[in-house]
């Protein structure tokens, strides 16, 4: 009689989070790619805009007009609107970003919530896996010790 003794370890290793984003289901997979995309979204690209913003307020005269201060705006927007859409395609795949941009209004916030939101799930996808691995090595550990 045989005895089963394989252990699963791509069910307590998987790093795939099932997400439902704008009406569709996807597999993200926690990966350097989609880390390197998320990062590069949250942690440089809107941290360089604020600055390059900020720089580009200072060298407005006082006599910008109410509309080329709409047209700086909405180009800042637009930069914005683009980077996530790119990050989005990393994330879900090539189009993807467009189609949640199209399916949550046309809001650029929205975008930005969406990746905040991806991140905190895979955040959590990691604190599930150590914990899984602290349990593992702590159970094991007090195994040894009753030896």
């Amino acid at each position: 009689m045989a005895i089963n003794n394989v252990i699963n370890l791509d069910e307590k290793l998987s790093l795939t989070k099932r997400l439902r984003i704008a009406g569709q289901d996807y597999d993200v997979v926690v990966s350097d790619e989609v880390d390197l995309a998320i990062n590069n979204y949250t942690n440089i690209e809107l941290s360089l805009q604020v600055r390059d913003i900020e720089a580009e307020l200072e060298k407005m005269p006082e006599t910008t007009t109410a509309d080329q201060f709409k047209n700086f705006v909405q180009s800042e927007t637009d930069t914005m609107r683009d980077s996530a859409l790119a990050t989005l395609d990393i994330i879900l795949g090539k189009g993807e970003g467009q189609r949640v941009y199209e399916a949550y209004g046309s809001s650029t916030k929205v975008l930005n919530t969406v990746i905040g939101l991806i991140q905190a799930e895979l955040n959590k996808v990691m604190v599930e896996r150590k914990k899984t691995a602290d349990k593992h090595y702590s159970n094991r550990h007090k195994n040894n010790k009753k030896k």
